[in-house]
C-alpha cells in the first residue's frame, strides 16, 4: 500500500466571517486564513491577515482594488503546549475517591 506523501502540499484553513465585513472587523488581527504546510519535509503554519496602515488604520489595497494580506510563517503549534520538553513537565492529577461538599 502506498504512503501519502505530504512533502510540499498544504491545507488552508479560513476563518468564519471571511466573506462578509461584518465578519472580517470582528475578527480584528486575527488571522483570516491559516495554511499548514510541508515544505520540502518541513512542516510549517502559515498566518495570513489583512493588511492595515499603521497611521490610519485603513486596509492597504492593491492596484485593482483588492485587499492585500500580511503574513507570518512560524513552526506548527505543538499540541500538548510544551515546546521545550526540558521545560516544567504537565502536572499530573491523581483521581481522588473522597466525597465532595458541594
Amino acid at each position: 500500500m502506498n504512503k501519502f506523501d505530504k512533502t510540499n502540499t498544504a491545507i488552508v484553513f479560513v476563518e468564519d466571517g471571511l466573506f462578509n465585513k461584518d465578519g472580517v472587523e470582528a475578527l480584528g488581527k486575527k488571522p483570516v486564513i491559516v495554511v499548514k504546510a510541508n515544505i520540502d519535509g518541513v512542516d510549517k503554519e502559515i498566518s495570513l491577515w489583512f493588511s492595515t496602515d499603521k497611521d490610519t488604520g485603513q486596509y492597504k489595497l492593491t492596484s485593482k482594488g483588492n485587499k492585500m494580506l500580511t503574513g507570518k510563517v512560524s513552526d506548527p503549534y505543538q499540541g500538548d503546549g510544551f515546546k521545550d520538553k526540558s521545560a516544567t513537565p504537565k502536572p499530573e492529577f491523581e483521581k481522588s475517591n473522597a466525597e465532595l461538599p458541594f
